[in-house]
């Protein structure tokens, strides 16, 4: 009888502790899961609204802008603006729907099949020396047009790739087009990205962006406006219908200005920066010193993006032909500095003059500068930064250190931006992603949702 007492007392030990091993299994389970979940959470809390942080960066790219006109169609109807003029009309079907960037809500085309083809008034509004044209996409059809005006303006895509087309002034009364189909082809998945065009007058150069990675550029003649003043209405999604399904395509339209071109004062002699050993020196002269209140010194380093690093009083009693010098010990990694001066006068009034470049002797390696997104979930972007001309390597490895993707390209010195696509079906979990040129390798790691 005792023996079987013991018998069963065994058993009943044996069982609870199994029991407790697979409660504490689900207790594991359930914290990382929670853990995930909140994580993920958080990340797109973090990606909101284009006009803030909703274009991973806000208006990183474009400090000195001003915002004319804002769409979020968080609710119908979606010709309502959150700020600026609203649009006049739209597709009879297009509505606000949930499932927009980041939780929110967007523009649906909606069950009819008919383009979006939202309409917003010409006014004065947009007739900009430059533009800054920012906007969320999900990608579900071959070609289409996510900004146009007239015949003067587009942004869109074809058969995927992203193509621009838009017009300056020649200065001689009438324009020259700058037409573009871009090597960057957008992605046929779920993921929102925020496609950005932006035109600066004071120096000419025409931007694209995808989540603020540059994927095209243009450079044209300095102090160089816009030649689309009363071009039309704007439409947004003309030709787009997004493949007859009906969920959201389009979030946070931003239209933004890059300022206005100012008659380019007479007043600075010169204005001249070179390398000294231990810097970059800069030094300039004006036959204005009896009308200047004071000079601000501008850096950049991508010509677009500048920074105040100095402000020089003005000396009055400084004769003509004598130089203001001001020595800049830059602390970044870059190869190229951009210059400009900013020269303020005593009645309020200022003249921004052209900008000057600079390029010091600085190598820069083999680097990734930039993945988006993370997590992801079918593919995601990476920048990376090539030294030289050659073949680089794109390889995936899992944990155990087995490659479980690898591709190869030959590309071009400078930045680049590469596409990865899950084509063998991954599973959810950690991964590192090498980046292989020469005898020279980087890393970071990724996750897959």
């Amino acid at each position: 009888m005792n023996k079987k007492l013991r018998q069963r007392n065994r058993i009943k030990l044996k069982l609870s502790g199994k029991l407790l091993m697979v409660v504490g299994a689900l207790s594991i389970v359930l914290t990382l899961v929670t853990g995930w979940l909140v994580y993920l959470n958080m990340t797109q809390l973090s990606h909101t609204r284009a006009s803030g942080n909703g274009d991973n960066g806000g208006n990183q790219l474009n400090r000195n802008s001003e915002i004319i006109s804002e769409f979020t169609w968080e609710k119908d109807p979606v010709t309502h603006s959150t700020l600026g003029p609203d649009a006049i009309s739209a597709s009879s079907a297009a509505h606000a729907a949930p499932g927009g960037r980041s939780s929110t809500r967007g523009l649906a085309p909606g069950t009819n099949g008919k383009d979006i083809h939202l309409v917003i008034p010409s006014s004065p509004l947009f007739d900009q020396d430059g533009i800054d044209i920012s906007i969320d996409y999900r990608r579900n059809e071959s070609s289409g047009n996510f900004f146009s005006r007239g015949s003067s303006f587009n942004f869109g895509m074809n058969k995927g790739f992203i193509t621009i087309a838009y017009r300056v002034d020649n200065k001689k009364g009438g324009y020259e087009s700058v037409t573009a189909s871009t090597d960057y082809e957008i992605p046929v998945d779920d993921v929102f990205r925020n496609y950005r065009f932006i035109y600066d007058p004071l120096n000419g150069k025409g931007e694209i962006f995808v989540n603020n990675i540059i994927v095209w550029s243009s450079s044209g003649s300095p102090l160089t406006s816009m030649y689309w003043k009363n071009a039309g209405n704007i439409i947004i999604g003309k030709e787009m219908n997004g493949g007859g399904k009906d969920i959201p395509v389009f979030d946070n339209l931003v239209i933004r200005s890059t300022g206005s071109l100012v008659p380019l004062a007479e007043s600075l002699v010169n204005f001249m920066i070179e390398s000294d050993g231990q810097g970059v020196k800069i030094h300039w002269s004006s036959a204005a010193n009896d009308h200047a209140d004071y000079f601000a010194l501008q850096r950049s380093i991508n010509g677009t993006d500048f920074t105040t690093i100095a402000t020089i009083k003005a000396n009055p009693n400084l004769a003509d032909g004598d130089e203001y010098v001001y020595t800049d010990k830059p602390a970044s990694s870059a190869t190229i500095y951009y210059y400009r001066l900013r020269q303020n006068f005593r009645d309020g009034k200022f003249v921004v003059h052209p900008l000057s470049a600079i390029k010091l002797s600085v190598k820069k390696e083999l680097s990734i500068e930039r993945i988006s997104p993370l997590p992801f979930n079918k593919s995601f972007d990476v920048s990376y930064f090539i030294p030289a001309d050659g073949r680089v390597w794109i390889q995936l490895t899992d944990s155990k250190g087995k490659i479980r993707s690898s591709e190869t390209y030959q590309v071009t010195q400078g930045k680049n931006v590469h596409v990865f696509r899950d084509q063998h079906n991954l599973e959810s979990g950690t991964y590192t992603l090498n980046l292989i040129f020469g005898e020279q390798k980087v890393s970071s790691k990724v996750t897959k949702i």
